[in-house]
């Protein structure tokens, strides 16, 4: 798909780059031909002009003809009976010269004779019966357009060559943000798929295990059943944040930004871990700035908070603590949640905030995680305008700031 896209980009390039090039230098090329061509009868008339008043000057300098022109006066019967004394041709292609133009029943016109190009004007007199014809040799005329045509052929040729080549690197830098697209969304449709199939395939073996004991009392089976609810709850969590990143993708998903209290909003959303974490021998503590305002979606900023701790709380060990730090630094807030768990690698820091990530792919699934949390925090951070980093604990563990303007 890419390559054919890829051969479809290149030669739309290359077309318009050609017929770019080709409207400027056929506008180039009949500006010069247009030009020359009225520079040509200028001088066929100043060729007539001399053939009646050879003699007559303008402003105290003689009138010449050009060097290359001349002009030759005929009578009624078409015999010469003026000429003019700069005449070149021998008189074998000069009688052919005349003979092509006395014929030709255009006024104006081109004879080739032998290796040169002469235009004729014909200028029949007033009274009638004779008739002048002014001669030019336009040979060097030629010459230039057909030396302008050739320039423009091989530039034309060298850019399109050139253009080609470009045009094949720019498509290939162009689709790279298409193909990543792709992958992620192909990988996005796989793990969904996957994550899907995981709670479905649990909750039809647990059914199949209730429907194999019909005589036991629902009472005796109610792990099964807690079972089945677990996982319903875990679907439901996982098919709520991919509906809320499909509606983040489209912009469908509005952020209600009001001035609120960051330090109350942190203080609610965090309490709650602290009787979870002191089940697991884990200490929550928190250190907040007081009365700490910025302008934003309370709702999301706590939903951030909740993401942050719950994901803390998965890495610590047992002993261990979490902090949830807050400051104010004057135009933005910075938040800080650190953990003492395992930390997270150099490679990993750069893919945690993906869809569908884990670092521990085992123990994450394990522990309800769906992948997708970090990716729904990354994504209320940046609406707020701020940014998320993760970062290495002083003491081990990790860090997560995270920077939110007022």
């Amino acid at each position: 798909m890419f390559k054919h896209l890829r051969i479809k980009l290149t030669l739309t390039n290359i077309l318009v780059l050609s017929l770019i090039l080709i409207f400027v230098f056929s506008g180039i090329y009949i500006l010069m031909a247009k030009g020359l061509a009225m520079e040509t009868e200028r001088a066929l008339r100043v060729i007539l002009l001399q053939s009646k008043i050879p003699e007559r000057s303008m402003g105290g300098h003689p009138r010449k003809p050009p060097q290359d022109g001349f002009y030759i006066g005929l009578d009624s019967e078409s015999n010469v009976i003026v000429r003019s004394q700069n005449i070149s041709l021998d008189g074998e292609e000069l009688e052919v010269l005349l003979d092509k133009s006395i014929k030709s029943r255009k006024n104006s016109g081109d004879i080739k004779v032998s290796s040169e190009t002469y235009r004729f004007m014909k200028f029949p007199s007033p009274e009638g019966g004779s008739v002048t014809i002014a001669y030019l040799n336009i040979q060097k005329d030629k010459a230039f357009l057909t030396r302008l045509a050739t320039i423009f052929l091989i530039i034309g040729l060298g850019s399109v060559g050139l253009g080609f080549f470009g045009s094949l690197f720019m498509a290939d830098r162009a689709l790279l943000p298409i193909k990543d697209a792709w992958e992620k969304q192909k990988n996005f449709i796989t793990d969904a798929s996957h994550e899907l199939r995981t709670p479905l395939s649990s909750i039809q073996t647990n059914l199949e295990v209730i429907l194999d004991n019909t005589q036991e009392s629902i009472d005796s089976q109610r792990k099964w059943f807690d079972n089945i609810l677990s996982e319903n709850k875990r679907m439901s969590r996982l098919v709520d944040d991919l509906l809320l990143l499909a509606r983040a993708d489209s912009r469908q998903e509005n952020m209600i930004k009001v001035m609120f209290n960051l330090s109350k909003a942190l203080q609610e959303a965090a309490s709650p871990y602290e009787p979870i974490g002191a089940k697991k021998d884990i200490e929550v503590v928190m250190h907040l700035d007081e009365d700490v305002n910025i302008v934003g979606d309370e709702t999301r900023i706590k939903q951030l908070i909740v993401i942050l701790l719950d994901n803390a709380l998965k890495y610590t060990p047992t002993g261990g603590n979490i902090e949830l730090e807050l400051r104010e630094r004057g135009s933005y807030a910075e938040i800080f949640v650190r953990d003492t768990g395992d930390g997270i690698t150099e490679g990993d820091k750069d893919k945690i905030f993906e869809r569908f990530y884990r670092v521990d792919k085992a123990r994450s699934r394990g522990s309800g995680g769906s992948g997708l949390g970090l990716s729904i925090a990354y994504w209320i951070v940046k609406e707020h305008g701020g940014s998320i980093k993760v970062i290495d604990g002083k003491a081990g563990g990790s860090v997560f700031n995270v920077v939110l303007p007022k």
